[in-house]
């Protein structure tokens, strides 16, 4: 074990350690499937079936990212007996709650610089930190990118302490991790790599003169030459063996990186452009009609710990370096994404992870400098009701409660919602599954989705059934469907090519000897349904028209079962 500083005695860091574990994973797993599916979610969840059900992954250069998250799906889903044809939300949304799960542990390698007392506090800021339980409950891949990045540090510190080669190896594997999770990777590589300069130019040296965690059966050695030749080769080999599908196609290794065109043309916004202090204010202060929204907690205390770092030359100097190291480095990451235009909610949460671990470290070096006894347990009291604050914040954004439906998890005025589906989708997922139940063909019913998006996330919720169209205009030819969902702009002209028509009259040919045709039957009489409003999310309003025969049909089930 690495040198500590005895703030806290083991049998009370164990059990601080546990509740923070059982926080996290408390807050990471409970009802799951509660909030609609977000776009994203829902194509990424479509191709983790396909995944599953083929044991490939097809990479697309132009968006959705890399292969880790539905490969760890793959291997979570074989582990626990998972079926391609009736995995659900719940399900899916458990594998990033582990890799959220994970995170707490990252500052479990850093207990020599951190202390007892700075690990015990970070983990527990990880663990209840609202912006990264709510997108550990987010089937997506920053999670993941978030953890092995941490691990990737984290292992890279062990190494500098131990010289055990077995922390390069892991730190070589989470950097081909984080290229094969998400290609903005090379973000947090930048950002990385100006905090090394610094740090080394402030603090000096990584090398402590005792050993850290290690493995006994392995050798040792101070060669730094296998820091720089195994890190990047076992990267390498990882994130190729994950995109070539097991070395089997190159063609997807090339386009990993070509995709790098496509990412610079989509920095420039693309729709999501966003001023630059977006993430401060998501970060440290956000007050809306609901709540004031704040981790500002862990924000200031990571702000004193990298202060103290630079200020304090009596530490050791490998741990004042590696402070340093990672207070630039969430800077530097920040800045990064502040002055980037395109701008999603969940980019920062790498940036949040570290700020939670220097948090922890800002808690210990202010422990460790009130000398008096009484005032420590004000110190710790007041820390006990901001983290309480912040559990409160954290119910509140998960819907972290025992009512059935999601609430603020998918709401505006929730600053970690972005976009999100309404809880109208499942609702008329239901309905359209209830009227396919009564069609003569079942899941054979014909559906048509006429949305500009492609009516994402229903292609999710649809999944099960056959014969569902999807268009993103209004098609030239119009098959008359048994369900019809789509912007609701279309409504009139859709009406309109769907209108039953006037019979025509047919009169015998005097060149045609047989027998008259029977005129072509009129187009189904279809209902606007307009019990309830239906939007796909904020701005977004959908028309679902049904045939009159098949709505009757539902309506006199709904009034026999009543």
């Amino acid at each position: 074990m690495p040198r500590v500083i005895p703030m806290l005695n083991v049998r009370l860091m164990l059990l601080l350690l546990i509740l923070a574990g059982s926080l996290g994973w408390l807050y990471r797993s409970s009802e799951l499937a509660k909030r609609p599916m977000h776009t994203d979610e829902a194509i990424l969840s479509i191709k983790s079936i396909e995944v599953l059900k083929t044991g490939r992954f097809q990479y697309d250069p132009h968006d959705y990212h890399g292969p880790l998250l539905h490969y760890s799906t793959r291997w979570l889903g074989t582990l626990l007996g998972w079926s391609p044809d009736t995995i659900d939300e719940e399900q899916l949304r458990v594998v990033t709650a582990i890799y959220g799960l994970a995170l707490i542990l990252i500052p479990l390698l850093l207990g020599d610089v951190l202390t007892r007392t700075g690990m015990v506090f970070a983990a527990i800021f990880i663990a209840v930190s609202p912006m990264m339980c709510f997108y550990s409950r987010y089937y997506i891949m920053e999670t993941p990118l978030v953890f092995f990045c941490g691990l990737f540090m984290a292992a890279l510190w062990r190494w500098s302490q131990s010289q055990n080669k077995l922390w390069l190896l892991i730190a070589g594997v989470s950097l081909g991790a984080m290229h094969a999770t998400k290609e903005t990777f090379v973000l947090n590589i930048a950002a990385m790599a100006a905090a090394f300069v610094a740090a080394k130019a402030i603090g000096g040296s990584f090398t402590s003169h005792h050993t850290g965690y290690s493995f006994s059966d392995t050798r040792r050695s101070s060669g730094k030459t296998w820091c720089w030749v195994m890190v990047p080769l076992v990267a390498v080999l990882s994130s190729v063996a994950l995109y070539s599908n097991g070395f089997h196609d190159w063609s997807q290794v090339r386009d990993s990186v070509l995709t790098y065109q496509n990412y610079l043309h989509r920095s420039d916004g693309a729709g999501h452009e966003k001023p630059w202090h977006y993430y401060l204010t998501l970060l440290f202060w956000n007050n809306n009609a609901l709540k004031t929204w704040t981790e500002a907690l862990m924000g200031g205390l990571a702000v004193i710990g990298f202060i103290i770092a630079l200020l304090d030359l009596n530490r050791p100097s490998h741990h004042r370096t590696f402070l340093v190291f990672l207070g630039v480095y969430a800077l530097s990451l920040l800045a990064i994404y502040s002055a980037i235009p395109y701008k999603t909610p969940w980019s920062v949460l790498a940036v949040d992870h570290v700020l939670a671990i220097l948090g922890g470290a800002g808690a210990a070096a202010i422990f460790r400098r009130l000398s008096h006894s009484v005032i420590k347990i004000a110190f710790g009291a007041a820390l006990m009701v901001g983290i309480y604050n912040v559990c409160q914040q954290t119910s509140l954004a998960i819907d972290f409660n025992k009512e059935p439906l999601a609430k603020y998890s998918a709401h505006e005025l929730n600053p970690y919602v972005y976009s999100h589906t309404s809880n109208k989708i499942p609702a008329l997922s239901r309905l359209i599954h209830d009227l396919a139940a009564l069609h003569p063909e079942n899941n054979d019913m014909p559906v048509q989705v006429i949305q500009s998006e492609s009516g994402w996330p229903l292609g999710w919720y649809l999944r099960d059934l056959k014969k569902v169209g999807y268009h993103q205009s209004l098609p030239d030819i119009l098959t008359p469907p048994a369900v019809i969902v789509a912007d609701i702009a279309l409504q009139d002209e859709i009406l309109s090519r769907l209108a039953p028509k006037a019979a025509p009259i047919l009169e015998p040919d005097p060149d045609f000897i047989g027998p008259l045709q029977p005129p072509a039957p009129p187009p189904p009489v279809f209902i606007y349904r307009t019990d309830e409003a239906c939007s796909l999310r904020p701005g977004v309003l959908l028309t679902v028209l049904i045939e009159r025969s098949l709505r009757e049909k539902l309506r006199a089930k709904q009034q026999v079962a009543h």
